[in-house]
């Protein structure tokens, strides 16, 4: 699988969504995470962001459009068993209080793609991973190269 693990611990950001240690907004480090994807996995491009509940929570409160009331936006849909399924929680979000923002756009491709937000509450909160993720058969069929022994490595 193609994935890029990302720190993102709390303790490195203001509460206005500024990396302490280099004084660089969140929204200008996603470029960096996804020119790194895309450099180590070339010819892909980053299409997914997952984090831990709690991350997706401090993710949702960087980027939050009207800092001078509270929003009732929430990063990020909710994996049903185990799998991506929008169908799910498009349904599950006419019952909620809340909106969920599910992609953001890309900030290192030009078209502006746009990349899925995820929550798994089995990863650690401070991390994010960077992944690419294809629902297309044919696609999947491109990324594997098939070895003398029998197994299926994945690019």
């Amino acid at each position: 699988m193609m994935e890029l693990i990302i720190p993102f611990k709390k303790t490195n950001f203001s509460p206005d969504g500024v990396n302490l240690l280099n004084g660089k907004f969140i929204l200008d480090i996603q470029s960096e995470w996804e020119r790194d994807f895309h450099n180590k996995f070339n010819p892909y491009y980053a299409n997914l962001l997952t984090g831990h509940p709690l991350a997706m929570k401090r993710l949702t409160e960087y980027l939050a459009v009207d800092r001078s009331k509270d929003s009732n936006a929430d990063f990020g849909m909710e994996l049903i068993d185990g799998q991506i399924d929008i169908d799910t929680n498009l349904a599950i979000e006419k019952f909620s209080q809340t909106k969920t923002i599910y992609a953001i756009g890309s900030r290192f491709q030009a078209d502006d793609e746009p990349i899925f937000l995820i929550k798994n509450k089995h990863l650690s909160e401070e991390i994010l991973v960077m992944s690419y993720y294809s629902d297309s058969e044919e696609e999947d069929e491109k990324e594997s190269v098939p070895v003398s022994c029998g197994f299926l490595i994945k690019k």
